[in-house]
């Protein structure tokens, strides 16, 4: 099996299309995971930013893998118990949604800790909230063929609630819906122990998987656990698609060129 690669457009910092088609074609990936912010910059006038997309992406022939970012730039709390809040986060939603269908994309990556900040919010409660909030998006999601894939994040990046994944896989099952699943990101495997036979175990909710080197750094050097994970992953062949996750705020050709080089050769095949 030869896996498909993607990179995160968050990757590189500079807002333009030219940029992404030039990085996607060179370096021959397949595409993107899409963090609209950093090619936007904001979210106005969207219907004529995803339409200009849209004509770009099948212009280029570009897939874009996921989603990813799509409460950046919105003081969004998902256990703000204000109705008006709750309508904002859900129009927002929808709409992020809405575009996933034009550019056919059918995952949703939903990280962001600063939306699901719990505080001093009962752990129960907090849980009570989640699996409702997310169990009101099961019919338009089956119906739009999009899937949610919920991301587990290191408190060492500031995460006060999903940190832990047996948690984020407990919380998924009381969902009980193939449209809501798991987003593997690798940064979990860096800061605490992590036994790869929970992977293992519970694949059947992942469906989508970043690479992320500590503290989302180029990837010229793997980390040993990313070594680690590289190895073990090779024994599952449902996972076909797998994109690189860096954050630079500042281009570096020759860098983001190694990265991807060293990813290629432990990821894709």
């Amino acid at each position: 099996m030869k896996r498909e690669i993607y990179i995160s457009n968050l990757a590189f910092s500079y807002h333009n299309f030219n940029l992404l088609k030039k990085i996607v074609k060179n370096y021959n990936l397949q595409g993107i995971d899409f963090a609209p912010i950093n090619l936007w910059r904001n979210w106005e006038n969207l219907k004529i930013k995803i339409l200009k997309l849209e004509n770009f992406l099948k212009k280029n022939k570009i897939k874009i893998n996921a989603v990813q970012g799509i409460f950046y730039k919105k003081d969004f709390n998902l256990f703000d118990d204000k109705t008006l809040t709750k309508k904002k986060i859900s129009k927002h939603i929808i709409m992020i949604i809405n575009m996933c269908k034009k550019i056919k994309c059918n995952k949703i990556i939903i990280g962001s800790s600063n939306f699901r900040k719990k505080g001093n919010l009962d752990l129960k409660k907090a849980d009570d909230i989640f699996v409702k909030f997310f169990s009101k998006y099961k019919n338009i999601l089956r119906k739009k063929k999009i899937i949610f894939c919920i991301e587990c994040i290191p408190s060492k990046y500031g995460e006060d609630y999903l940190h832990d994944f047996n948690h984020l896989v407990r919380l998924i099952k009381k969902i009980n819906s193939s449209q809501i699943r798991i987003n593997f990101d690798t940064s979990i495997y860096h800061f605490n122990k992590f036994n790869f036979n929970y992977f293992k175990k519970n694949q059947k909710l992942i469906k989508n998987i970043q690479v992320t080197e500590p503290n989302f750094k180029m990837f010229t050097k793997l980390s040993k656990k990313n070594l680690d994970f590289a190895k073990k992953l090779k024994r599952y062949k449902k996972f076909n698609k797998i994109s690189l996750e860096i954050i630079s705020k500042k281009m570096n050709n020759l860098r983001l060129k190694r990265s991807i080089s060293v990813f290629k050769k432990y990821y894709i095949n």
